[in-house]
């Protein structure tokens, strides 16, 4: 058990006092949050768990998420930044986390990667040389914001949301080595 397991586990909260509001809003956006998740850390166990203390993070923090004019991205913020100390834990713990060793992924769990191998490496790059933008691609498109949420989140205008995702895409195909597709090419 790691150390923010730990911390969760003694303050658990009861389910049966959450707020319905918080009961809906995270019903409605767990799939998004899980995609987020998995597509940052790539291994579904360590994706539900980095949503699960974000759950708890956006539940501690209800009744401000509920006053900020966009709760939803406020939300995806709290995600975001779970999501990076999820990171820095993991490199923290490494080389003592027998957890993870007991865990270890199956040749099918690696074989399943495959298809996203040159997306995940495309991404690693963006992400060093344009973090912004690749922000702005995992955002709209893998967490399935809108261009407005995505800039409250990322605390740009819509329209630079807009244009970082454009040219993000643009940067992860050429980096992916996608041809353009020409007039009567499918």
């Amino acid at each position: 058990m790691n150390d923010s397991s730990w911390d969760y586990e003694l303050t658990k909260p009861d389910p049966a006092n959450f707020p319905a509001a918080f009961e809906g809003f995270f019903a409605q956006h767990r799939n998004g949050f899980l995609r987020l998740a998995g597509s940052r850390l790539r291994n579904r166990q360590d994706a539900e768990d980095a949503v699960m203390e974000a759950s708890y993070k956006i539940y501690k923090k209800w009744e401000r998420i509920l006053a900020h004019q966009n709760p939803k991205a406020m939300a995806y913020l709290i995600l975001s930044n779970c999501l990076t100390d999820f990171y820095r834990r993991r490199a923290r713990t490494a080389g003592r986390d027998e957890a993870a060793r007991q865990h270890a992924p199956a040749a099918s769990d690696i074989a399943g990667l495959g298809a996203y191998v040159k997306l995940d490496e495309a991404l690693e790059t963006l992400e060093k040389t344009a973090p912004m933008q690749a922000n702005s691609v995992r955002l709209r498109h893998l967490a399935d914001l809108s261009y407005e949420d995505v800039a409250l989140c990322l605390d740009i205008t819509p329209g630079a949301a807009k244009t970082n995702v454009s040219l993000g895409l643009a940067k992860l195909k050429d980096l992916m080595n996608i041809p353009d597709a020409g007039k009567g090419d499918s």
